[in-house]
């Protein structure tokens, strides 16, 4: 008989599903089917995020992170960080994020300066830390710099989400005491360093995520991704760690509930 699994998809986005057209019932009963208990959405802004918090408020396995994504053209003004101050105090929004920075040049899509998307990262690290919240992190072609923010403030949380680095840059951020989050790249044919990184990582600094609907892992690359196939990211890994299902399971999702303080299903 196949031991069952429990798992928490680390990071998604459930309101992009639901204006999509997804019906999330039957999405979140596919993911309470694959084992997937507990959902956290990430939310990008005040109007986002307190759609998110309507939908944690629908639904009991759903939490909340919010966040101010580094493509956004300036950090909030008073106002809106009076407002995101608000919503951090919900008792279903467990993080701030998705924050970090983003270097990537796209033709056709302005990259916001690197001083301003370091200017809102230090505001938003602020807010998690008077809020008591750890942060989840975006890290595109700036590993060094995030690396270097978050080893300035040791005492905040903070998760790597959609982690892009090898196993050199996992063993760095496991000794800053970070968590890397691995989504469904790591079984993509093209990410042999990703799935070096994904051995590499101590256990206790491992979660899994889908970033639904985006990154769905083989064999559902391609079409939209759902926080039910969470499963088959975890299941990649644990084969490519050598151990079984359940022990990377039971150990990511132990981690995920520390940093988010999620309670027991």
């Amino acid at each position: 008989m196949t031991e069952p699994i429990t798992l928490v998809d680390a990071h998604c986005h459930l309101t992009t599903l639901a204006e999509g057209g997804q019906d999330l019932v039957p999405v979140l009963a596919r993911a309470h089917a694959a084992g997937v208990h507990q959902v956290v959405t990430s939310a990008d802004g005040v109007e986002e995020g307190r759609r998110a918090v309507a939908l944690a408020e629908r639904f009991t396995e759903v939490y909340v992170t919010v966040g101010w994504h580094p493509s956004r053209p300036r950090p909030p003004d008073d106002l809106e960080t009076s407002a995101l101050t608000d919503l951090l105090r919900h008792p279903k929004v467990v993080g701030v994020g998705e924050i970090g920075l983003d270097h990537l040049a796209r033709p056709g899509i302005p990259v916001t300066p690197a001083s301003v998307q370091l200017e809102q990262f230090r505001l938003l690290l602020d807010l998690a830390r008077d809020a008591r919240l750890g942060v989840v992190v975006h890290d595109r072609l700036a590993h060094d710099e995030i690396l270097t923010e978050l080893g300035r403030r040791r005492d905040q949380a903070a998760l790597l989400h959609c982690f892009s680095g090898d196993a050199g840059l996992a063993r760095r951020a496991a000794g800053l005491g970070l968590i890397c989050s691995f989504a469904g790249i790591v079984t993509f044919r093209n990410a042999p360093g990703l799935r070096q990184a994904a051995q590499a990582v101590p256990a206790g600094h491992l979660v899994v995520e889908t970033d639904a609907p985006f990154l769905s892992p083989e064999p559902y690359r391609g079409r939209p991704n759902e926080p039910a196939r969470v499963a088959v990211t975890a299941a990649r890994i644990a084969a490519l760690r050598g151990e079984c299902s359940a022990t990377v399971a039971t150990a990511a999702t132990a981690t995920a509930r520390t940093f988010y303080h999620l309670p027991e299903p």
